[in-house]
């Protein structure tokens, strides 16, 4: 964990804590159905952090998670996280496939504007 230092005129980064992955039990979202960017973090003993962003605490959540299967061979233990946005296919595996949908939409819609654009000599 870093805090965030601004000196001018560059910026500084300062070490607090350093924690071991193999040590990490579980990360909980505490609300996998609000816009929410706070976590915890379980190790010997629970941290409660922010992220700047709920995008920024699934990234963190998805990265650990990936880190934890390479170099440990293990799966972390993650809850309160929307496990749809948990997966690197997300936007493909969406329940009602909606994003899906407007992204084939819009691409039809987009061949349509450039063949209607095209010049017929």
């Amino acid at each position: 964990m870093v805090r965030h230092l601004r000196v001018e005129p560059e910026e500084k980064y300062e070490i607090v804590e350093k924690w071991f992955l193999k040590d990490l039990e579980m990360i909980d979202g505490k609300e996998a159905d609000a816009d929410n960017p706070c976590f915890d973090l379980h190790f010997h003993q629970v941290y409660s952090l922010a992220a700047h962003s709920c995008a920024s605490k699934y990234t963190f959540a998805r990265a650990v998670s990936k880190l934890s299967a390479r170099y440990l061979q293990k799966d972390l233990k993650i809850v309160n996280f929307d496990d749809t946005y948990l997966n690197d296919d997300s936007i493909w595996s969406s329940n009602n496939k909606d994003c899906l949908v407007l992204m084939r939409i819009c691409f039809y819609a987009f061949n349509l504007l450039c063949l209607s654009l095209w010049p017929l000599s």
